[in-house]
């Protein structure tokens, strides 16, 4: 998140935050953030979650599109953390910053169950995954936004991708050549409503909590129009990104055989279409290195020297992110 959105979410802010669920600014507690602000609070015996999110990283309307494809999804039957009103009865709501830019404000009931962990990490754990994602992929196919609901933007319309230039250094101008690079090769791949719709783009064990054989899944915040094989790569990549070498390979092996199952129980993806995971894999790589240029100080996070270290000459060489035999598990 850029300082200068920092500076502007000011104690007046937070107060007018408050206000509009109607608790007391002490009731808001901060819970963490990457790209928005997230607090929390209690109220009736009930926790829910605030998101503050910034008109330099989403506008109105884009936050209005992402609660309408929630609550599609919701009434239809997946398991997601419900958007609740505020006390005007909006779903989302402006407050005015002090330079003239504004902040969007959002809430949602806290979602059921834990954070994942090791101890989750099973068959059935890694089947349920697959099967909450096939089912959303489902149900996107017959989705259309609400009358006055703006659709909402595609993969390659995210400003990360456009202001690509902005975010790495000189000496990385070759990562910016691989970017352009997979970015034709994905805008190539032949769309249409059985491999490509809206999607949530960000399925990773960070955005959902584990209850019993069942997960709720939140921060829709990247929803985009996407082809459905990214949610399948990002989820892999994120449970094997630091993994060691040595044991890359079976713990890809063991995520994906039962992963698939799930997800297929749910969903049938073509072959051809589920064999670009090699494209969104790589595109996840490079996307990843370009948010830390842009969020992180990278000379004082141990982690993104950790990931340029891993990943840069990955990318630059074009080195596949994993070497599995894909079709296996079709």
């Amino acid at each position: 998140m850029d300082k200068f959105v920092k500076d502007l979410l000011t104690e007046d802010v937070l107060i007018e935050v408050a206000n509009r669920y109607n608790v007391n600014k002490e009731n808001l507690y901060f819970v963490g953030g990457f790209e928005n602000f997230i607090y929390g609070y209690d109220r009736d015996n009930q926790s829910y979650i605030v998101r503050i999110s910034h008109s330099s990283h989403r506008d109105l309307a884009d936050i209005e599109s992402e609660l309408d494809f929630v609550f599609y999804l919701a009434k239809n039957g997946a398991k997601v953390s419900m958007p609740i009103m505020t006390i005007s009865n909006n779903l989302v709501e402006k407050i005015d910053a002090a330079d003239g830019s504004y902040f969007i404000i959002s809430a949602f009931s806290k979602a059921d169950g834990k954070e994942p962990s090791p101890e989750n990490y099973h068959e059935t754990f890694f089947y349920n995954y697959g099967k909450t994602i096939g089912q959303f992929h489902k149900l996107t196919q017959m989705y259309t936004p609400s009358e006055e609901i703006k659709k909402r933007f595609a993969w390659n319309e995210d400003q990360l991708i456009i202001e690509s230039d902005k975010y790495v250094r000189e000496e990385d101008a070759l990562i910016l050549d691989r970017l352009k690079e997979v970015v034709i090769e994905i805008c190539e791949i032949p769309t249409n409503k059985n491999n490509y719709g809206l999607i949530h783009t960000d399925v990773h064990m960070g955005n959902f909590f584990v209850g019993e054989n069942e997960l709720t899944v939140f921060d829709f915040d990247d929803a985009a129009y996407q082809h459905f094989v990214s949610d399948i790569a990002i989820a892999l990549f994120y449970y094997i990104w630091f993994t060691k070498e040595a044991d890359r390979l079976n713990k890809a092996d063991f995520f994906m055989t039962h992963f698939m199952k799930g997800y297929r129980s749910e969903f049938k993806l073509s072959k051809n279409d589920f064999l670009n995971i090699t494209k969104f894999l790589k595109l996840r790589e490079i996307i990843l290195y370009l948010v830390i240029f842009k969020t992180v100080d990278v000379e004082n996070s141990n982690f993104a020297k950790a990931y340029i270290k891993l990943y840069r000459d990955k990318i630059i060489n074009k080195v596949p992110f994993v070497s599995l035999d894909f079709a296996k598990y079709l």
